[in-house]
């Protein structure tokens, strides 16, 4: 590929050849627009900003190619038969010395770069080396061209186990709690805490997708950073690939559009805002850090040019009580230059921040360089006293919504007495004696009854482990018992109930070590310990003590409480009414006892697997 002596440049032939990763942007064309006029719009921007040098020595394009109609794309196919409407492919050269090299002119680093756009109807997919926000200005400026698809869609589409998450906080800002972060695990969807993470933003998102079609192409590890319209499957693809690719995600993401919307992948992440009247009262502004633009494309240094230049500038902000509209006092070197007014606008399914001074600067060089440092906003962070938070072109809110407690259970205790947790006799080996004997129809029977495989051991007494220890296939369960405080088959949700239970769970965690239970079991508290092995009692303890020595950190430990004073109906009706918006006693009270459990398990899982409780039928 060379480019013509005249100064045109050469035809791009080859395509097929060509390998590229499928990392693309996805834009709609505006219900009003011509799809094939805003391609040629798009075309047009693309090239200008592929010619444009930045701080490189020089860019040139070596070769491009525009195919439509009835165009056949090398061997591959016809446009036609492809189902595209227009393609668009442009290689350049970009010539530029190392960010390292100071004021040398020497060494070059030479990088070859790859463009295309393609579209298929109202969509347009593109994969470029142009900066996202190059485009979205461009995007901003003809604004009935194209949009980026909606946040929503995105976040919603590609369903999986979610393996990293890229956070960013809405709350405000404090030195107890992280202004963003990122989690990594099997599935990130459990790791996300309700509490914890209800003030956190998605900014992308790496998924295991998985297909609903057997036979789509799309699949595995996907990236999706919903404010760019992004999407990035993590596999090098041959040309055809790439086209089935395109085809495919547009006719899926076209589907999303007019569907009922699915279930949000991380539901307990933080509220996107559609309604500007809910936003009022910004009192604080923050600027993004350099390791918060790693993943921000900025092959001039621009963004972090202007990140460094509003670090260190005054931008005192004056919010007003009953808008999201403020002024922002801004200063050059700890002297104020000028006003700004700022105001959140829509764009498309985001916001933009509309920046204008408020009067004359005193010092306007100054001031207008911060202006257009704040640009739309994309590089700041802006807090209201309403609880929301302007992010990467969205405004999000604290999730306020208590979810209820993932793992609780309903058993039939059938005649056993759930207000009864051990047997009617004192003195702790007596009570071991008399657990599961005839006549015995306390809570410490049933759990005999349930955990009839593998070991169960009981420790009941002074400075207990927990009441049971249930020991099968190398997985440890530690069961607390509570009886309930009433048995009336009307008995109300409660708290208490379960507070002391909980407590004694949570505060024995650390405890739950094999070298702790080793010790503990060795030499016997009682001299005859209630066990179990497979259901028939046994007095001899060795074997347990060794079941546990032989536990790796492949085993897992869980942690169960039973408590039967929760009545599936009685929680039923109350979370119905809490659904519908009609609460009532029982419901704020479930509400109080969701909050309890959902902390009990944050502790768990912190050292441990997961926490189950059981209430009853």
């Amino acid at each position: 590929m060379e480019t013509i002596d005249d100064g045109t440049v050469s035809r791009l032939d080859g395509l097929a050849d060509l390998t590229p990763t499928f990392s693309v942007c996805v834009l709609c064309s505006h219900p009003d627009a011509d799809p094939a006029a805003a391609f040629r719009s798009l075309v047009e921007f693309l090239r200008t900003n592929l010619a444009a040098k930045g701080r490189a020595q020089s860019v040139r394009c070596l070769a491009e190619v525009v195919l439509t109609g009835s165009d056949q794309v090398d061997e591959i196919a016809s446009m036609l038969d492809l189902g595209f409407d227009d393609l668009f492919a442009s290689i350049r050269e970009r010539r530029a010395t190392p960010n390292w090299s100071g004021e040398r002119t020497e060494p070059i680093d030479v990088v070859n770069q790859l463009t295309l756009a393609i579209r298929r109807g109202r969509f347009v997919v593109v994969h470029t080396p142009v900066s996202d926000e190059a485009l979205r200005k461009w995007l901003r400026r003809f604004n009935r061209l194209y949009r980026y698809l909606p946040s929503a869609v995105l976040r919603s589409t590609f369903q999986g186990n979610g393996r990293t998450v890229w956070l960013r906080g809405v709350h405000r800002r404090r030195f107890t709690k992280a202004d963003s972060k990122t989690l990594v695990g099997m599935r990130v969807q459990e790791v996300l805490d309700d509490d914890e993470d209800a003030s956190f933003a998605m900014s992308a998102a790496a998924i295991d997708y998985v297909p609903t079609d057997d036979g789509a192409i799309v699949r595995g590890r996907l990236t999706v950073s919903p404010q760019r319209s992004r999407i990035y499957w993590k596999v090098r693809v041959d040309m055809p690939t790439f086209l089935a690719a395109t085809t495919e995600t547009v006719d899926l993401l076209d589907k999303a559009l007019v569907a009922e919307p699915q279930d949000e992948l991380f539901p307990q992440l933080a509220i996107p805002e559609i309604d500007l009247c809910n936003v009022r009262g910004a009192y604080d502004i923050s600027i993004a850090e350099p390791d918060e633009l790693f993943d921000m494309p900025d092959p001039d240094g621009d963004l972090e040019a202007r990140a460094h230049l509003l670090r260190n500038s005054i931008l005192e902000v004056v919010g007003h009580p009953e808008s999201a509209a403020f002024t922002a006092v801004v200063g050059h070197d700890g002297a104020e230059v000028g006003k700004l007014s700022i105001k959140p606008v829509p764009r498309g399914d985001g916001f933009d921040l509309d920046v204008r001074f408020a009067e004359v600067p005193s010092s306007e060089k100054h001031a207008r360089r911060i202006r257009d440092a704040i640009g739309d906003g994309d590089l700041v962070r802006v807090y209201y006293e309403s609880g929301h938070t302007f992010d990467e072109h969205q405004i999000n809110c604290q999730n306020q919504t208590a979810p209820p407690f993932a793992n609780l259970e309903f058993a039939d205790f059938g005649l056993h007495l759930v207000t009864r947790e051990k047997p009617l006799v004192h003195g702790d080996q007596a009570i071991h004696g008399a657990i599961a004997r005839p006549g015995d129809l306390s809570l410490f029977s049933w759990v005999v009854e349930q955990y009839s495989t593998g070991w169960l051991v009981c420790d009941d007494g002074a400075g207990e482990v927990a009441d049971f220890l249930h020991l099968d296939g190398g997985t440890l369960t530690a069961i607390h018992v509570k009886g309930a405080h009433s048995g009336s088959p009307a008995r109300h949700v409660s708290v208490t109930a379960y507070q002391e239970v909980v407590g004694q769970a949570v505060k024995n965690l650390r405890s739950l070590t094999t070298d702790s239970l080793v010790d503990r079991f060795t030499v016997h508290r009682i001299a005859q310990p209630a066990a179990w092995r497979n259901g028939t009692r046994v007095t001899d303890l060795s074997e347990f003590v060794r079941a546990l020595r032989d536990r790796t950190t492949r085993n897992k430990t869980r942690v169960v409480i039973v408590q039967p004073h929760l009545l599936r109906s009685v929680h039923d009706a109350a979370r119905k009414a809490a659904e519908d918006g009609t609460p009532t006693r029982e419901s704020r009270s479930l509400t109080l006892l969701d909050g309890l459990l959902r902390s009990a398990r944050k502790a768990v899982i912190s050292l441990w697997d997961d926490l189950t409780v059981i209430g009853s039928e």
